[in-house]
């Protein structure tokens, strides 16, 4: 009879250990995927080739179009972000003119078919 009750005992410790892994890789997981975009970091220099705004549901969403030292046209966006502590995004878009060089820094995936576009973290000017 008391070797029963150590059985079940040590199968509830089991269960409740299983279901603080699965706990802890279900956070892990999603932790992972919000952060992944902040992980890949890229440095253009660019020539801003135009900009704009974007208003949907009272959301202002800044686009920047540009041509690499490549030829190559990419576009960024440029957004306030918590986590990489970015809350000028607004001053950066309007700092910036059009047909000047610029470096960039950037972080996250190019994804045009779903809208997801790098966004711009740091600027600085070029001279001539």
């Amino acid at each position: 009879m008391l070797r029963n009750n150590f059985y079940r005992y040590k199968h509830n410790n089991f269960m409740r250990y299983k279901l603080l892994l699965i706990l802890i890789a279900i956070v892990a997981g999603i932790s992972i995927i919000l952060l992944f975009p902040h992980l890949i970091r890229n440095t253009y220099n660019v020539t801003v080739t135009n900009k704009q705004i974007i208003n949907q549901n009272n959301v202002s969403y800044y686009y920047i179009y540009t041509e690499t030292e490549d030829g190559e046209l990419r576009v960024f966006e440029d957004a306030n972000n918590f986590t990489e502590l970015k809350f000028n995004s607004g001053d950066l878009y309007w700092a910036m003119g059009i047909n000047r060089k610029y470096e960039i820094k950037v972080y996250g995936i190019n994804m045009p078919i779903f809208s997801h576009y790098q966004n711009i973290v740091k600027v600085k000017g070029i001279v001539k």
